[in-house]
């Protein structure tokens, strides 16, 4: 169950930070915003991808106790 939270919030995250980068990205200059936006991102992958890989293990854990 913990891993439907992770890969919920990741991808909660990436579209929330996604949209405000777009945004921050069309106004001109780069400054500590764009660093501020793409860490929440890489927050949110780390999130998407840790919660796939506990998936992928609960996943077959269950088919090991099955058989």
């Amino acid at each position: 169950m913990k891993h439907h939270i992770m890969i919920a919030l990741g991808l909660l995250m990436a579209l929330v930070y996604s949209f405000r980068l777009a945004n921050a990205l069309a106004a001109p200059g780069l400054g500590s915003t764009e660093l501020y936006l793409l860490g929440g991102l890489i927050i949110a992958a780390a999130l998407i991808f840790f919660g796939l890989r506990e998936r992928r293990a609960a996943r077959e854990a269950k088919e090991r106790d099955d058989t």
